[in-house]
């Protein structure tokens, strides 16, 4: 369970494509489902490597599980800016 909800952090961690004002001619569109799989696979690793170096206790807590979305939105965030400059969308 504690899986599925790093995995949820990870895909709201990564932000939806948009623009703020209209240029023209209009961009292609982003396939943004690249940058939201790797926000779900980064949340899950975020949040495994913050469970792994502030382990919590046998007793889990809700403020713990919390703690750990930390993690998952930093490492969903992460990777998905990764995968998209792996891709090309820092280009200028």
């Amino acid at each position: 369970m504690l899986v599925v909800f790093w995995a949820l952090v990870g895909w709201c961690g990564t932000p939806w494509p948009h623009r703020f004002w209209p240029h023209p001619p209009p961009p292609p569109p982003d396939p943004w489902w690249y940058a939201k799989l790797g926000g779900v696979i980064g949340g899950v690793l975020g949040g495994w490597v913050f469970n792994q170096v502030w382990p919590m206790e046998a007793n889990v807590t809700s403020v713990a599980v919390a703690a750990t979305a930390v993690g998952a939105f930093v490492g969903g965030g992460l990777v998905a800016d990764i995968v998209g400059l792996a891709r090309g969308a820092g280009k200028s």
